[in-house]
Parts: structure tokens; sequence; C-alpha cells
């Protein structure tokens, strides 16, 4: 072990470091080299000379600064050097997804301007999530949602350019973190700009529509890929009889015929990925029977990895707590009893997701066995936190200046078109609303990007007159 140990410090010590680390940094990198592991170190060596980053410190829980404390880190990565240029915050999806590989796709649309990405809290270079092996460690994870990270983005601000303003960006969790800035500071904001979320006081709903607009897309994805019904069916059989489970944690399992509904959750919210996921069909049942090794595969990327989610570990526990105290509110509810509540009610309405082959998110639930999900699934998480609606209207109104664009793509099931009619018609004329080709991809569209910059352009030239 201490061989080991030596190796993994010579090696650290040796990388030549990339970017540029904020001067005067209260974790210079030298200091840093210890602490930090090996492909963490890899990715810093790897930065471009365009980026600067840094680490700041920040209470755990922000109800009490004197207690835990955590590190996040950013990025702020300059493609410009116009110094009237307005730096653009983006805000990723999740909770509890690694940053490190959707920045590439964002520098194109914010070329010209200065990005910058905050590894939230418990993601990428920035302090993990907590142990899962307790309740208190468990309850500690209420400090890891939106207004924790939005505290945190403020930090951040305050530290890279003072009193003066950005403009917020963000998809998905990501677009609710967006709608949370505006509740929280909307002093900081030149102009939000969210997509593949809406804020709403009425969850139930919500959770219906997405379910129900995931059926429409399978129904409309079997109709381009109708050869695909067969292998859905083989795999179904094929998951009912054999679990799948992480290296070396068996008590982690994914079993059932609902078992491919997380991977039809991510493909059928993004019409553009459809062909990826008939080829990958493909690939895991060929010849009329399935591979097993290829569908294990496969599935243990998409469940079972760290850089994207781990499901019954940290990852998915930190989810079940977001849907309990943002998404859904569930009150007294477990998540379990508060799916199968919706469930009862829509096969009452004739919509029996039991019956699903490529069933939602919520249906996924109940194909995976973990103690840490199910701890966290029944435990008293304490009072929610949800995002509501009023409280951003409150805000648009007392912030004229303030503009808020709200983007959904006419597909997505992960957060359905006509769900963000509730927020629209609340903010009375105050949210330009837009509904974009695709599904949950169709934050990468074009439009979106050039409200960003002409907002961006409107204000700087104010700036230099």
């Amino acid at each position: 072990m201490i061989k080991i140990f030596s190796f993994l410090s010579f090696v650290l010590g040796s990388f030549t470091w990339a970017g540029h680390q904020t001067p005067n940094s209260a974790f210079p990198l030298e200091a840093m080299k210890g602490k930090i592991n090996f492909k963490h170190a890899v990715y810093i060596s790897k930065l471009s000379d365009q980026t600067h980053f840094d680490w700041i410190e920040v209470p755990e829980n922000y109800e009490d600064p004197t207690g835990e404390k955590i590190k996040v880190f950013y990025e702020r990565i300059i493609q410009s050097s116009n110094t009237h240029s307005i730096p653009i915050a983006f805000f990723y999806g999740g909770p509890g997804i690694n940053p490190q590989n959707q920045i590439p796709p964002l520098l194109k649309p914010t070329k010209n301007h200065e990005l910058i990405i905050i590894h939230q809290r418990g993601t990428g270079l920035s302090s993990p999530l907590p142990k899962i092996d307790t309740e208190k460690n468990i309850l500690r994870y209420r400090h890891y949602l939106s207004r924790a990270i939005v505290n945190d983005a403020e930090q951040v601000r305050k530290q890279l350019y003072g009193k003066s303003k950005w403009i917020v960006t963000g998809q998905s969790f990501g677009s609710l973190i967006v709608q949370r800035y505006i509740t929280l500071f909307p002093k900081s904001i030149h102009s939000a700009h969210a997509h593949g979320y809406a804020a709403t006081s009425l969850p139930t709903p919500f959770a219906e529509s997405r379910i129900i607009q995931h059926g429409k897309n399978v129904k409309n994805y079997l109709q381009e890929y109708p050869k695909d019904l067969k292998k859905i069916k083989l795999i179904s059989q094929y998951l009912e009889k054999n679990s799948i489970s992480p290296i070396d944690q068996p008590e982690i399992k994914v079993q059932g015929k609902q078992a491919l509904s997380f991977v039809s959750f991510i493909f059928m919210a993004m019409p553009n990925q459809w062909p990826q996921f008939s080829t990958i069909l493909d690939q895991a049942c060929p010849n009329g029977q399935v591979n097993p090794v290829t569908l294990n595969s496969f599935l243990q990327y998409m469940y079972f990895n760290p850089e994207f989610i781990f499901l019954g570990g940290k990852q998915d526990v930190l989810n079940v707590v977001f849907n309990r105290l943002e998404a859904y509110v569930t009150h007294e509810l477990s998540l379990s009893d508060y799916y199968q509540s919706i469930f009862k009610k829509l096969k009452s309405q004739g919509t029996d997701v039991e019956t699903w082959l490529l069933g939602e998110e919520a249906v996924m639930h109940f194909s995976v066995t973990s103690p840490y999900r199910e701890m966290a699934d029944q435990m008293d998480l304490g009072k929610s936190d949800p995002l509501l609606p009023s409280l951003i209207l409150k805000q648009l109104q007392a912030h004229p200046d303030l503009n808020f664009y709200l983007y959904a793509g006419k597909r997505d099931s992960v957060a359905p078109a006509r769900f963000f009619k509730a927020l629209v018609k609340t903010a009375q004329g105050r949210i330009q609303f837009h509904l974009l080709e695709g599904g949950h991809e169709s934050f990468m569209s074009p439009k979106f990007w050039q409200s960003v910059r002409a907002e961006s352009s409107s204000i700087s030239l104010k700036k230099a007159m």
C-alpha cells in the first residue's frame, strides 16, 4: 500500500498543470496535489490555456456556517478579450451528474464570451457526496440540492466579478437551479435562460404528465422502429430471470422486465438519440436472441457508472432526496408509495404502466434493490423545499429589468411542454416562453443560445456606451 501511494504521489507530482489558477488562491495546486485523485489530476492537466480555475470553501450547510466545510471547483473559460463581454454561467443537469463531458459542446455556442461552469457540490472536482452508510449521512444530502448550489454560485460570482452581474443558463436540473437563482439573488442576474424544467406547485400532475408523454414517445419510437419491439420483449424476458449488479456490490441489484426503463427514460426523452438506441438494441439482441455479454456491458455502463449515474449508490440516493424534497414533494409518503398512488390513478384512467416494456423513471424505481435507496426512500427527510412559481413571479415583478427565458422541447418526456403552461400563466407576461423542436436535448438548439447571445450583446452595448 505504501509503495502504491508513493507511486501515485510521484505521478501526480510529475504532471504539468494546465490552465490558470486564480492568483493568490486559498488552495494552490502544489498544496492540492496530495488531496485530489489521479483522475482529477489528469483532468486539470488537460485544461485549455483559456481556462482559469480554482476551488472555494463553503459551508456544507449554509444555515450552519461554522459547521462542516466543503470545496467547490469552478472553471472560467475566457473565449474573448472583450472587456465588455457578459459572463455566462451554465448549470448542467442532474442532480449528481459529472460535468466534465458536458463542457465541450458548450464552447461553440458561447464563443466570444466567458463561460463559467461550477462543478456542483458532490460532483466533478468539488468535494464528493457524503457516505450513505447511515440515516444521519443521508440527511446531509438535503444540503446538496438547488438552494445550496445557488449559494455556492453566488460565492463564485462575487470572487470573480465582485458586484457585477452575470447571465445564468441551465438545462434540466440546471433549469431548476436557474429558477431558484431568480428567487434568491435576482440582483445578481442580467437575464435567466432555463430549459427542461418548469417550477410547479402541483407536483402530482407533473409526474403524471411525464409518464403519459413517455408513453407517447415509446409509441412513436416503435412506429419508426417496429422491428425493435421483438428485441425489447426478448431483453425484458431475459432481465426478468437475470439480475445485474455492480462489481463487488451484490446487495445492489437491477432486475425485472422494467430494468430497461431507466435506459428508455433517457433515450425516449431525446428523439435525436433514437437511432442510437435502436443500434444498441441491435447489438444487445442480434439474430433474434439476447447477447448477455453485450447487454450486461451496456447496462453496467448506464446504471453503475460514477461518471453518469450509479443506481443504488450515492447519486441515486441524491435523486431520491431531490424528488421527495424539491421535484415531487411527497410529504408523508415514501417515494415508492407516491409512485404507486400515481400508477393506480393512471390505471383508473386507462393507462396501465405496469404492462409497459419500456417504462419511465418512476417505473424503474421498482426494479432497483438497494439498502441505501430503500433507507432514503423510507426515512423522514424533514421539511421540503419546493420551488414555487409564486416565488419566481414575486422577484420578476420586483425586478422589471430581469428577463426570464423559458424553453421546452415539444417531445420532451422528462419535462413535458404542456406542463410549462402553469408557470407561464402565473408569470403574467414576465416570462418569454419558447417551444423547441425535439426533446430534452433541444437546449443545444440555436434558438436557445441566440437569445443568450442577444441578451449579452445588448448589455455589452449599454456598458460600452
